[in-house]
């Protein structure tokens, strides 16, 4: 009994009769119930509102549930909220650094790493080797001593999502990391995303507005519009009753060539094998 125990997959997200609400008092969530098995590549899908950016915080314990329970890889969100955010790097949709502050693409990539350790916080020479490859592996290697200020939009989300390539965790969790971003960042970004999966044992955990660039990578999709409209493989999402239900009667899925597309006011295209 014990070792068939030991053989079970790890739950990514073990969520139960959730609900949370908004600051305002808003209910945001109601009654999301589902269970992921990690690792896993996972993209949670909905439109602006739907919730999916509050699920996360939630996952997180930065918001508390107004009931149920969110756990993750077995930590309850709420009494283990310590523990889940050392397991995870967190790139939040709305990054909270400041433009003001003369800080190189160095010392922001290098703030993944330091920050989980005990002060005095020092980078290691393994910490800026690591740093370094991160920044690499999304075109950025030679903008180490560049300051952040200067750099695009999309240059800054490629050195944020860098930054949580270099940091220890099982799980990377993406708000939005594709919005507002450039074509070469974006298909940068997916490339080292889908790399970064397949060459380690790491959950990633994508909030999108658009599926589309990450289809093929992506293995679990969670349709998200206050609760659970449906989850599972891309293409058993992509169908025209669901996708109707989250993104309203407009929204169409077109099939050709082996493909799957749903055209919706948010997104454009989402395409699926």
């Amino acid at each position: 009994m014990l070792g068939r125990l030991e053989m079970e997959p790890k739950l990514l997200f073990d969520v139960a009769d959730l609900a949370v609400r908004y600051p305002n008092g808003e209910v945001a969530l109601h009654d999301v119930t589902f269970r992921v098995k990690a690792p896993t590549f996972m993209a949670i899908i909905g439109p602006n509102g739907s919730g999916k950016s509050t699920f996360l915080k939630t996952a997180l314990g930065m918001l508390r549930p107004l009931k149920g329970h969110v756990k993750v890889l077995g930590y309850d969100s709420t009494h283990d909220k310590g523990k889940i955010r050392r397991l995870v790097r967190y790139v939040p949709q709305r990054d909270r650094i400041g433009l003001s502050v003369p800080m190189k693409v160095k010392d922001i990539v290098l703030m993944g790493r330091l920050l989980k350790k005990m002060p005095l916080r020092f980078a290691s020479s393994r910490d800026i080797e690591i740093a370094r490859n991160a920044l690499k592996q999304v075109n950025m290697g030679d903008m180490w001593n560049r300051p952040f200020p200067e750099l695009s939009g999309g240059q800054r989300q490629r050195v944020l999502v860098a930054r949580a390539l270099a940091e220890e965790g099982q799980i990377l969790m993406l708000d939005e990391p594709l919005s507002g971003t450039d074509a070469e960042s974006q298909d940068l970004i997916v490339q080292a995303l889908e790399e970064y999966h397949q060459n380690n044992e790491v959950s990633i955990v994508v909030v999108t507005h658009d599926l589309n660039p990450l289809h093929t990578m992506v293995e679990n999709v969670l349709l998200l519009k206050g609760t659970v409209v449906g989850i599972g493989e891309p293409c058993s999402m992509m169908d025209p009753e669901l996708i109707s239900r989250v993104y309203g009667p407009t929204a169409k899925i077109v099939e050709y060539g082996g493909h799957r597309y749903c055209v919706t006011k948010d997104s454009g295209f989402d395409r699926h094998d």
